[in-house]
């Protein structure tokens, strides 16, 4: 990578390929939709649990990449063969134990908090039936490492990504027009296609010799694992508890709308189908900040990381600008398009605001979030979101939160105080501190 240069095909590929899942998401949602409104509101927050419990599922390996990126940039190919190895097997091991009593305890959760008998049982039922992919669905998040972060692999990741998406697709059409499966072919859909991208991925992976699949599934046997991997799983323990703290959030506001109406929910879904959307775009920034950020941290270039996470965030501020020029122009015809009723599309349109304006403050944030990821500064980053997801949100919702809009506002200066807290962490020095240390 030049001294002056982003890797703009790698960060072209990764924005591609990061939109995906929430393009995923939203094929549901237009499935969804098209069922019933119902089904719609269902499916948002069922939804929206299930793509959280996968999220922080792949958490548990949230140090991974960083460690494995560390570890290329110091020439240590054999200590990265193994550590991806071992990561694999724990990530579907794990993923295989705690499937079941994940599905029923959440289902029953779910159906408990809703005021909505209809909403809370449907919720619980997709939830149940998608958690079967469960197992993959962790383990796709390592192969996304290993490509990203192992090889700084530019298109492979959108390929797979690709067949994701295209089969998700393809099982929605089969299950809920073919089938007249409903909600379960939706959460079918969704449980099969990680483990499609699991399998697509291997191909490359196995090719360039990236794992040492033997011998991490002999070490997660004997329980003998690297240190490498020990340290990523200390740090996937505290990134964890940083995820469950967001997707709190997310899941949250979604719990606050039901209680507004189900019109109310179905409108909420969709905006935050599109914020899902927008935020996995920006993370196209964040995924270069992680893969390359972590290869200069690893051969001692601190100077030029730091450097680096600024030209990304600048650069990044580029993509939100088109972003809010694209969603001033198309709002008004989103509803239609996914055929929310007259009530539901008004609540929607009310959401135009509050988006836009959370689009700057995402940028700073997720592209932070990228490059103290790289540096293993998992621990400021699960601080970070205490601060913002347990005190500044709940008192934004306080204040505010007396509408879905309001609902909206909050999240945005949910949005703000992550974002600033982020920046302010850059400009320091410890990050480059605990990235050197963590190795030694």
């Amino acid at each position: 990578m030049s001294r002056d240069r982003l890797p703009a095909g790698f960060i072209a590929a990764s924005i591609f390929s990061g939109m995906i899942q929430p393009l995923i998401s939203l094929i549901d949602t237009y499935f969804a939709a098209h069922i019933s409104t119902q089904d719609l509101a269902c499916l948002t927050l069922g939804g929206g649990v299930a793509a959280a419990v996968g999220w922080v599922g792949g958490q548990t390996i949230g140090g991974f990449p960083g460690v494995l990126g560390r570890l290329r940039g110091r020439d240590d190919d054999a200590g990265a063969r193994l550590l991806s190895g071992e990561v694999l097997a724990l990530a579907f091991i794990a993923g295989l134990i705690v499937m079941t009593p994940l599905a029923l305890g959440l289902g029953e959760a779910l159906a408990a908090i809703t005021e909505s008998e209809a909403t809370g049982d449907g919720a619980a039922h997709y939830l149940q039936v998608r958690m079967l992919g469960f197992p993959f669905e962790v383990c796709s998040f390592v192969v996304l490492g290993i490509l990203r972060a192992g090889y700084r692999a530019v298109w492979t990741p959108l390929m797979v990504m690709l067949v994701a998406l295209t089969a998700n697709a393809g099982l929605n059409a089969l299950f809920v027009w073919g089938f007249g499966w409903g909600l379960t072919g939706i959460a079918l859909a969704s449980a099969c296609a990680p483990a499609l991208a699991v399998g697509c991925a291997a191909v490359p992976i196995s090719r360039w010799g990236g794992w040492a699949i033997g011998a991490g599934i002999k070490a997660v046997r004997h329980l003998k694992l690297a240190p490498m991997t020990m340290l990523s799983l200390q740090l996937g323990s505290i990134a964890v508890w940083r995820g469950i703290l967001l997707n709190g959030v997310l899941i949250g506001s979604s719990v606050v709308a039901e209680r507004f109406s189900t019109n109310a929910l179905a409108a909420h879904g969709l905006a935050l189908q599109i914020w899902l959307l927008i935020a996995f775009a920006i993370d196209g920034f964040s995924h270069a900040g992680l893969a390359y950020g972590s290869r200069l941290l690893g051969a001692g270039e601190f100077d030029r990381a730091r450097a680096f996470a600024w030209r990304l965030i600048g650069a990044s501020f580029g993509l939100c600008a088109i972003i809010c020029g694209l969603l001033v122009a198309v709002w008004s015809a989103l509803p239609a398009s996914f055929g929310l009723d007259a009530i539901a599309a008004a609540a929607f349109t009310a959401l135009l605001a509050p988006l836009c304006f959370q689009v700057l403050p995402s940028s700073v944030a997720f592209v932070a979030d990228g490059i103290l990821k790289g540096a293993g500064d998992i621990a400021f980053l699960a601080r970070q979101m205490l601060l913002a997801s347990a005190i500044v949100f709940p008192l934004a919702l306080f204040f505010l939160g007396d509408s879905l809009t309001g609902l909206w506002w909050a999240v945005t200066l949910w949005l703000v105080a992550r974002a600033t807290l982020s920046a302010l962490r850059l400009a320091g020095s410890r990050w480059h501190k605990i990235a050197a240390e963590q190795l030694e």
